[in-house]
Order: structure tokens, then sequence, then C-alpha cells
């Protein structure tokens, strides 16, 4: 996951283990209580001040709270852990894909909760974790994912394709 989401994850963690509700901490540090969801859900590039602010409401200095975040991005990322985290971002209706996982594959997640996958990372999964080679890759994810997506719902994953112009 990129820095943004493992720093939303830190200061999320760190305010329930103060046992400070999201509308406290944001009411404390003088930050929105929208924007200070959005951080937690990594939607956001935060200002130093404001991590200044966060950092000061959670009792710790700038540089823990950054060593917080570095942890959760060393730690392998789980579907366990995904799960856990989309259900505390209230994106519990979130559809994850799991056989395969393609966990290295996820990009990032839309507004309304649903994940955005790489297609050329999904790819790169599964010659990696399945010893496929390229076009093998390709053609189980063109027949068993993507052909599967429209039976997901609303709230399926989206695979993003890279143009090459």
């Amino acid at each position: 996951m990129s820095l943004q989401i493992d720093f939303g994850i830190a200061i999320q963690r760190l305010r329930k283990r103060r046992g400070m509700s999201q509308e406290r901490l944001a009411l404390d540090a003088d930050i929105d209580r929208r924007y200070m969801s959005d951080v937690e859900n990594g939607k956001r590039n935060i200002s130093l001040d404001i991590m200044e602010r966060i950092a000061s409401q959670l009792g710790i200095e700038v540089s823990e709270l950054i060593r917080h975040a570095e942890e959760i991005s060393k730690t392998p990322l789980t579907i366990d852990a995904l799960k856990e985290w989309l259900c505390n971002s209230d994106h519990e209706d979130t559809i994850v894909l799991e056989s395969p996982d393609y966990l290295s594959a996820i990009i990032g997640i839309t507004e309304e909760g649903r994940l955005i996958y790489s297609y050329d990372k999904m790819v790169e999964h599964l010659m990696r974790e399945d010893g496929m080679d390229t076009e093998e890759a390709m053609e189980f994810i063109n027949y068993n994912t993507i052909r599967a997506l429209p039976y997901a719902g609303e709230m399926a994953p989206i695979i993003q394709y890279n143009i090459e112009l």
C-alpha cells in the first residue's frame, strides 16, 4: 500500500489505542471531521502542520507517528489485514479478490470503496506467485477474473489498464 494509506492506518490505530473517537481527535486537532476521515482512509496527503496537530493530540512526536506508518508499510499485507482495514474504514461491503488474492496488484480504492487493481501488476503477481508466463497470466486474468466482475455487482473491483501512447 502507499505511505498515505499506511499513515492513515497508523493514525487510526493510535487513536483507537487511546480510546479516542475520530470526531474527538478531529475536534481537538482543529481539523474538519470529514477531512480526518479522509486522512484515516488514506485519501488525503496531509501537510506537516496537520501531521503535527494530529501527533500532538495523540501525545506523540511527529517522528513517532511516521515510524508507526513505516512499520505498517514493512508488514506484509494479508487478506485478513486488508479486510480489517476496509471494515474500520467503513468499507465493509468492498469486494476483495481472494483466489488468487492479487494483493500486490492493489493500487487504490475509490471514494465509494471499490478496490482498484493494476492489470499489469496482476500479471506480475501471477508470474511471481504461481509461476505462470506472461501469456498464461493474461489468459487466466481475462478468463477467470475479468469475466466474473459483472456478477459482483456495483461494488466490483476496478481493473486499471495502462495506456501506452
